[in-house]
């Protein structure tokens, strides 16, 4: 059951929802040369059915599962105060950034 929104919220979710369309168009159609049928017309055409599709059929698992790694849960018991996802984002950020600093190619002259 879709909330009631404000029009301005509406306008927003539009425009977030066609600009997207426009950008991943833009992606696979000019910066990966992709075919598509209907050429860039045709890519925010399919970039914007398969979004709308996406989100009615898996907006709710993902966000539960989302919901569940920012403050784990087994039914009303808390597992962890852990935001998980900050926790995952913040070793494997920390990691990249050690190995890149660590393997870098130095220059010889």
């Amino acid at each position: 059951m879709l909330a009631i929104s404000s029009p301005l919220t509406i306008l927003v979710d539009v425009f977030l929802l066609v600009g997207l369309s426009l950008f991943f168009g833009w992606y696979f159609y000019f910066y990966l040369k992709r075919e598509i049928i209907g050429g860039y017309l045709g890519a925010i055409l399919f970039a914007l059915v398969g979004s709308l599709l996406f989100f009615t059929f898996s907006h709710k698992i993902i966000r539960d599962i989302l919901m569940w790694f920012m403050s784990p849960k087994i039914g009303s018991y808390q597992i962890s105060n852990l935001n998980l996802i900050v926790v995952a984002l913040g070793a494997f950020g920390t990691l990249y950034l050690v190995d890149k600093i660590q393997n870098r190619k130095r220059k010889i002259d």
